[in-house]
């Protein structure tokens, strides 16, 4: 139902119907004219002289009929059909009764008989019937069924056709969206990460400005200068928010196509991952944010992931620390340690020795782990 119109079911369940009902009546018509004009034609056909009493019109008219009736195929595909050949005063010459001549019969009488019959003149009537089981209707049945079913079969295809071209449309229109809102949060991500490091900026001009009198001139030029890039970036900032809100808006009015069925296989696959780790690693914690980026991990950078974490729950000591990020003073000190060469995991140490690992990603999510871990910092509470 979902590709054939109701109009389309509507008329192949009518139009056979009806063609059935004015096609077999028709043909019955039809064939009736016909073959009763070819019999007026044939009717006396004979070698024989009919005047002389040779031969009978009773007998030729009845051999005439039944060659043509033998000939014509079309008369068995009626469920009856009737022939009757008449005079003018109404007198039944065919069917009629054969009847045999006695030798004492003279070719007079015939000849006599003949010359009567014929100056009446002689009319052909035939009736044809094609009942529900005749072949003519049985055949018209399929013929018009088939036909019918025909047309119904292109409509169906045709709106196959669209109904793809139609998905395909939609679920490229929802990959660009896509596309374009994850790059707008990217984009935000970066300018939120830049915000706070023109904040930090400007706190240590402003921290510098009140310590120092000599470049005070000096401090106040750096002073307006990070306050114009700040505005300017919470100007971008707010614009990239809104365009974020537009591309959601838009995917919303185009819904995905079957994508209930990845998120559960998804969210299936998040949840044993993090049962495992709760139960081998009984001595770390891990982020939501670090299972995330683990799950969006190729698997043979997994593997080499979960042996950094192996070693931070046995040995958190022997972990080769790259740099800490977002350390000072009121702020956490986060780690970041390489794997697999292009992999970066950021942990935190909590007071009393317990390692918690806070995000998982590679050298191109840098930039999204970095803004996370600035906007985590100083909010994280002590375990």
């Amino acid at each position: 139902m979902k590709y054939l119109p109701f109009r389309q079911i509507v008329y192949s369940i009518i139009l056979p119907v009806l063609l059935y009902v004015w096609g077999v009546p028709f043909c019955e018509q039809y064939l009736t004219q016909y073959h009763q004009n070819q019999i007026q034609t044939i009717l006396l056909q004979s070698d024989k002289s009919l005047f002389d009493g040779e031969v009978s019109v009773t007998q030729v008219v009845r051999d005439n009929v039944s060659n043509y009736v033998e000939q014509h195929l079309s008369f068995s595909l009626f469920s009856v059909y009737s022939i009757k050949i008449l005079s003018t005063s109404g007198e039944c010459v065919y069917p009629a009764p054969v009847t045999e001549l006695s030798i004492f019969d003279v070719q007079q009488k015939i000849a006599a008989e003949n010359y009567r019959l014929l100056d009446q003149g002689l009319s052909a009537e035939v009736t044809l019937y094609a009942g529900p089981n005749a072949p003519l209707s049985l055949g018209a049945l399929v013929v018009f069924c088939t036909l019918t079913l025909g047309g119904l079969y292109i409509v169906y295809r045709r709106q196959v056709r669209f109904f793809a071209e139609e998905r395909r449309e939609r679920e490229l229109t929802i990959t660009t969206l896509k596309d374009g809102e994850k790059s707008a949060e990217n984009e935000l991500e970066s300018l939120v990460y830049r915000q706070e490091v023109l904040k930090r900026n400007l706190k240590k001009a402003r921290t510098a400005l009140s310590e120092s009198n000599e470049s005070q001139t000096g401090m106040l030029e750096e002073i307006e200068v990070l306050e114009v890039l700040l505005e300017e970036n919470e100007e971008l900032r707010v614009r990239q928010k809104d365009e974020i809100k537009a591309l959601a808006k838009s995917i919303a009015e185009h819904p995905p196509i079957k994508a209930a069925r990845s998120g559960k296989r998804k969210s299936r696959e998040r949840d044993a991952i993090s049962k495992r780790l709760k139960t081998l690693y009984k001595e770390l914690q891990v982020h939501d944010r670090a299972l995330k980026g683990f799950l969006d991990l190729e698997e043979g950078m997994r593997l080499k992931c979960e042996e950094v974490i192996h070693q931070l729950n046995g040995e958190p000591d022997l972990v080769t620390v790259k740099r800490k990020v977002f350390g000072g003073k009121g702020c956490d000190t986060f780690f970041e340690t390489e794997f697999a060469y292009k992999g970066r995991l950021y942990f935190m140490r909590h007071p009393g020795g317990k390692v918690e690992v806070v995000a998982i990603g590679t050298k191109n999510t840098q930039a999204t782990e970095l803004g996370f871990l600035s906007r985590l910092s100083g909010d994280v509470k002590p375990a």
